[in-house]
Protein backbone atom coordinates (compact mmCIF):
# COMPACT_ATOMS: atom_id res chain seq x y z
CA UNK A 1 0.00 0.00 0.00
CA UNK A 2 2.01 2.93 -1.31
CA UNK A 3 -0.37 5.47 -2.89
CA UNK A 4 -3.19 6.37 -0.51
CA UNK A 5 -6.12 8.70 -1.14
CA UNK A 6 -7.34 10.49 1.99
CA UNK A 7 -10.72 12.19 2.32
CA UNK A 8 -12.32 13.94 5.28
CA UNK A 9 -15.40 15.87 6.37
CA UNK A 10 -17.84 14.66 3.71
CA UNK A 11 -20.78 15.95 5.75
CA UNK A 12 -23.57 14.25 3.81
CA UNK A 13 -22.68 16.11 0.61
CA UNK A 14 -23.36 13.48 -2.03
CA UNK A 15 -22.58 15.72 -5.00
CA UNK A 16 -19.11 16.48 -3.65
CA UNK A 17 -18.38 12.90 -2.61
CA UNK A 18 -19.32 11.29 -5.93
CA UNK A 19 -17.22 13.84 -7.82
CA UNK A 20 -14.21 13.26 -5.56
CA UNK A 21 -14.50 9.48 -5.85
CA UNK A 22 -14.68 9.75 -9.63
CA UNK A 23 -11.45 11.78 -9.62
CA UNK A 24 -9.75 9.33 -7.24
CA UNK A 25 -10.65 6.50 -9.61
CA UNK A 26 -8.39 8.10 -12.24
CA UNK A 27 -5.35 8.41 -9.95
CA UNK A 28 -4.26 4.80 -9.53
CA UNK A 29 -4.31 4.70 -5.72
CA UNK A 30 -3.89 1.53 -3.69
CA UNK A 31 -6.31 2.42 -0.89
CA UNK A 32 -8.72 5.08 0.33
CA UNK A 33 -9.09 6.23 3.95
CA UNK A 34 -11.65 8.60 5.49
CA UNK A 35 -10.90 10.87 8.45
CA UNK A 36 -14.46 11.09 9.73
CA UNK A 37 -17.48 13.37 9.74
CA UNK A 38 -19.03 11.36 6.97
CA UNK A 39 -22.41 12.73 8.01
CA UNK A 40 -23.84 15.97 9.38
CA UNK A 41 -24.73 19.34 7.77
CA UNK A 42 -25.87 17.98 4.40
CA UNK A 43 -29.02 16.36 3.07
CA UNK A 44 -27.80 12.91 1.91
CA UNK A 45 -26.32 11.04 4.87
CA UNK A 46 -27.41 7.52 3.90
CA UNK A 47 -25.93 7.65 0.41
CA UNK A 48 -22.64 9.14 1.67
CA UNK A 49 -22.38 6.58 4.44
CA UNK A 50 -22.99 3.72 2.01
CA UNK A 51 -20.34 5.01 -0.41
CA UNK A 52 -17.68 5.45 2.23
CA UNK A 53 -18.39 2.01 3.67
CA UNK A 54 -18.12 0.46 0.23
CA UNK A 55 -15.03 2.30 -0.93
CA UNK A 56 -12.80 3.05 2.06
CA UNK A 57 -10.25 0.61 3.43
CA UNK A 58 -10.80 2.27 6.81
CA UNK A 59 -12.45 5.26 8.48
CA UNK A 60 -12.22 7.01 11.82
CA UNK A 61 -15.01 8.62 13.81
CA UNK A 62 -15.65 12.34 13.63
CA UNK A 63 -17.55 14.36 16.20
CA UNK A 64 -20.63 14.62 13.96
CA UNK A 65 -20.55 10.87 13.39
CA UNK A 66 -20.40 10.33 17.15
CA UNK A 67 -23.29 12.64 18.05
CA UNK A 68 -25.55 11.35 15.30
CA UNK A 69 -24.89 7.80 16.48
CA UNK A 70 -25.37 8.62 20.17
CA UNK A 71 -27.76 11.45 21.13
CA UNK A 72 -26.76 11.13 24.80
CA UNK A 73 -23.34 12.68 24.12
CA UNK A 74 -22.76 16.23 25.29
CA UNK A 75 -20.84 17.95 22.52
CA UNK A 76 -20.54 21.66 21.78
CA UNK A 77 -22.73 22.09 18.68
CA UNK A 78 -24.53 25.22 17.54
CA UNK A 79 -28.23 25.26 16.64
CA UNK A 80 -27.57 24.87 12.91
CA UNK A 81 -25.35 21.83 13.43
CA UNK A 82 -27.87 20.29 15.84
CA UNK A 83 -30.66 20.69 13.30
CA UNK A 84 -28.59 18.73 10.79
CA UNK A 85 -27.74 16.12 13.43
CA UNK A 86 -31.42 15.48 14.08
CA UNK A 87 -32.23 15.41 10.36
CA UNK A 88 -29.40 12.97 9.55
CA UNK A 89 -30.10 10.70 12.50
CA UNK A 90 -33.74 10.27 11.44
CA UNK A 91 -32.69 9.08 7.98
CA UNK A 92 -29.90 6.64 8.84
CA UNK A 93 -31.04 3.08 9.62
CA UNK A 94 -30.14 1.52 12.97
CA UNK A 95 -27.40 -0.62 11.45
CA UNK A 96 -25.73 2.46 9.97
CA UNK A 97 -25.94 4.32 13.29
CA UNK A 98 -24.33 1.36 15.03
CA UNK A 99 -21.51 1.34 12.47
CA UNK A 100 -20.87 5.05 13.03
CA UNK A 101 -20.89 4.57 16.78
CA UNK A 102 -18.35 1.75 16.56
CA UNK A 103 -15.80 3.61 14.43
CA UNK A 104 -12.34 3.92 16.00
CA UNK A 105 -10.91 7.32 16.83
CA UNK A 106 -7.60 6.47 15.17
CA UNK A 107 -6.16 4.02 12.68
CA UNK A 108 -2.50 2.98 12.35
CA UNK A 109 -1.83 0.89 9.23
CA UNK A 110 1.85 1.07 10.14
CA UNK A 111 4.26 2.91 12.45
CA UNK A 112 4.83 5.53 9.74
CA UNK A 113 1.14 6.28 9.17
CA UNK A 114 -1.79 7.37 11.32
CA UNK A 115 -5.32 8.60 10.60
CA UNK A 116 -7.33 10.67 13.10
CA UNK A 117 -10.17 13.18 12.95
CA UNK A 118 -9.14 16.00 15.27
CA UNK A 119 -5.74 15.10 16.71
CA UNK A 120 -4.07 11.98 18.10
CA UNK A 121 -5.72 11.09 21.40
CA UNK A 122 -8.48 13.71 21.08
CA UNK A 123 -11.12 13.34 18.38
CA UNK A 124 -12.57 16.81 19.01
CA UNK A 125 -9.38 18.88 19.26
CA UNK A 126 -8.76 21.41 16.49
CA UNK A 127 -5.19 21.56 15.20
CA UNK A 128 -4.99 25.18 14.09
CA UNK A 129 -2.12 26.88 15.88
CA UNK A 130 1.57 26.35 15.26
CA UNK A 131 2.35 25.51 18.90
CA UNK A 132 -0.28 22.76 18.95
CA UNK A 133 1.06 21.20 15.77
CA UNK A 134 4.63 21.38 17.03
CA UNK A 135 3.61 19.63 20.25
CA UNK A 136 1.80 16.82 18.41
CA UNK A 137 4.49 16.38 15.77
CA UNK A 138 7.28 16.25 18.36
CA UNK A 139 5.42 13.70 20.47
CA UNK A 140 4.67 11.47 17.49
CA UNK A 141 8.25 11.73 16.27
CA UNK A 142 9.51 10.64 19.67
CA UNK A 143 7.05 7.77 20.00
CA UNK A 144 6.75 6.52 16.42
CA UNK A 145 9.57 8.03 14.36
CA UNK A 146 9.29 9.63 10.91
CA UNK A 147 6.04 9.37 9.00
CA UNK A 148 2.73 11.10 8.48
CA UNK A 149 -0.36 11.72 10.58
CA UNK A 150 -3.45 12.71 8.62
CA UNK A 151 -6.11 14.76 10.41
CA UNK A 152 -9.33 16.55 9.47
CA UNK A 153 -11.87 18.55 11.50
CA UNK A 154 -10.67 22.06 10.51
CA UNK A 155 -11.80 21.81 6.85
CA UNK A 156 -8.53 23.45 5.69
CA UNK A 157 -5.79 21.91 3.56
CA UNK A 158 -2.57 22.30 5.55
CA UNK A 159 0.82 20.66 6.01
CA UNK A 160 3.09 20.89 9.03
CA UNK A 161 6.51 19.31 8.53
CA UNK A 162 7.75 19.65 12.10
CA UNK A 163 9.08 23.16 11.48
CA UNK A 164 6.78 25.25 9.34
CA UNK A 165 3.06 25.39 8.59
CA UNK A 166 2.03 25.48 4.94
CA UNK A 167 -1.32 26.07 3.25
CA UNK A 168 -0.51 24.48 -0.10
CA UNK A 169 -2.11 25.18 -3.44
CA UNK A 170 -3.28 22.13 -5.42
CA UNK A 171 -0.28 20.10 -6.50
CA UNK A 172 2.62 18.13 -5.09
CA UNK A 173 4.49 18.93 -1.90
CA UNK A 174 7.65 17.03 -0.96
CA UNK A 175 7.82 16.09 2.72
CA UNK A 176 11.39 15.89 3.88
CA UNK A 177 12.58 12.67 5.55
CA UNK A 178 13.21 12.61 9.27
CA UNK A 179 10.02 14.39 10.38
CA UNK A 180 6.55 13.44 11.51
CA UNK A 181 4.34 15.45 9.17
CA UNK A 182 0.80 16.51 10.04
CA UNK A 183 -1.32 16.58 6.90
CA UNK A 184 -4.89 17.81 6.49
CA UNK A 185 -6.43 16.84 3.12
CA UNK A 186 -9.17 19.45 3.44
CA UNK A 187 -12.91 18.86 3.34
CA UNK A 188 -14.86 17.02 0.68
CA UNK A 189 -18.27 18.43 1.53
CA UNK A 190 -17.74 21.57 3.63
CA UNK A 191 -14.58 23.51 2.63
CA UNK A 192 -13.93 26.45 4.95
CA UNK A 193 -10.89 28.06 3.33
CA UNK A 194 -12.72 30.31 0.90
CA UNK A 195 -12.52 27.82 -1.98
CA UNK A 196 -15.85 26.04 -2.57
CA UNK A 197 -14.25 23.19 -4.50
CA UNK A 198 -14.10 19.78 -2.80
CA UNK A 199 -10.70 18.90 -1.35
CA UNK A 200 -8.75 15.70 -0.79
CA UNK A 201 -5.15 14.48 -0.87
CA UNK A 202 -3.04 11.57 -2.09
CA UNK A 203 -0.03 10.37 -0.09
CA UNK A 204 2.90 8.68 -1.82
CA UNK A 205 4.22 6.71 1.11
CA UNK A 206 7.52 5.70 -0.46
CA UNK A 207 8.33 9.05 -2.06
CA UNK A 208 6.97 11.10 0.86
CA UNK A 209 4.99 13.31 -1.50
CA UNK A 210 1.53 14.62 -0.70
CA UNK A 211 -0.58 15.83 -3.62
CA UNK A 212 -3.40 18.20 -2.78
CA UNK A 213 -6.46 18.14 -5.03
CA UNK A 214 -9.45 20.46 -5.50
CA UNK A 215 -12.36 19.51 -7.75
CA UNK A 216 -15.40 21.43 -8.87
CA UNK A 217 -18.76 19.79 -8.19
CA UNK A 218 -22.46 20.66 -8.32
CA UNK A 219 -22.41 23.09 -5.39
CA UNK A 220 -25.79 24.57 -6.28
CA UNK A 221 -27.33 21.09 -6.36
CA UNK A 222 -26.00 20.31 -2.88
CA UNK A 223 -27.22 23.69 -1.62
CA UNK A 224 -30.69 23.19 -3.08
CA UNK A 225 -31.03 19.75 -1.49
CA UNK A 226 -30.17 21.18 1.92
CA UNK A 227 -32.81 23.89 1.59
CA UNK A 228 -35.43 21.52 0.16
CA UNK A 229 -34.83 19.15 3.09
CA UNK A 230 -35.89 21.90 5.49
CA UNK A 231 -32.42 22.33 6.95
CA UNK A 232 -31.16 25.82 7.89
CA UNK A 233 -30.52 27.85 4.76
CA UNK A 234 -27.13 28.89 6.13
CA UNK A 235 -25.87 25.32 5.75
CA UNK A 236 -26.55 25.50 2.03
CA UNK A 237 -25.59 29.08 1.33
CA UNK A 238 -22.14 28.81 2.84
CA UNK A 239 -21.20 26.09 0.36
CA UNK A 240 -21.17 28.75 -2.34
CA UNK A 241 -18.34 30.65 -0.62
CA UNK A 242 -16.48 27.70 0.86
CA UNK A 243 -17.15 29.01 4.37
Amino acid sequence: MNRIAVISDVHSNLQALTTVLARIDTLGVDALYCLGDIVGYGARPVECLDLVRARAAGAVQGNHDALIADPSLRLDFNVYSLAAVEHNRALIPAEGLAWLGALPTSLRPGPDLEFVHGSPGDRDRYLVFLDDMLEISTTLMKDEGPGACFFGHTHHQVLFDGQKLQRPQPGEVQVEPGCRALINPGSVGQPRDGDPRAGFAVWDRAGRVVTYHRVEYDVEGARREIIDAGLPRLLGDRLLQGR
